[in-house]
């Protein structure tokens, strides 16, 4: 036999005992490596899912305001479609003249009377 063999054969347990104390000793190695596995790959799952939840609420939150910019450019091209319309008719002039009216202007000598309620 050489040497090898007899340093094998000499490593082998001979009782039960040795080998359940041997088995029991090789699982703990193997114990802590598959501990440390399932902590990071338990971490990994946690920031993934914290990412994708971020990423849902942020996704929601774009939607929303899309929906209100669109709403204001709704409203504003009425108010341009409006603006079109009185400024295309054949009374402009009429149009921009009560316009100046509303907002106080006149022409020059010109004297404003406004009826006041009396009470």
């Amino acid at each position: 036999m050489s040497a090898t063999a007899k340093d094998a054969k000499a490593k082998r347990p001979q009782t039960k005992a040795q080998l359940r104390a041997q088995l029991k000793k090789g699982h703990n190695k193997h114990k802590s490596g598959h501990f440390i596995k399932l902590i990071f790959f338990s971490t990994l799952l946690v920031y993934a899912a914290s990412v994708i939840i971020n990423t849902q609420a942020e996704i929601a939150e774009q939607k929303a305001t899309i929906e209100k910019l669109e709403a204001e450019i709704v409203e504003a091209q009425q108010e341009n479609d409006e603006y079109t319309r009185l400024l295309s008719d054949d009374d402009e002039y009429e149009y921009m003249l009560s316009a100046a009216i509303e907002r106080g202007y006149a022409y020059p000598r010109e004297t404003r009377y406004y009826a006041k309620s009396v009470e």
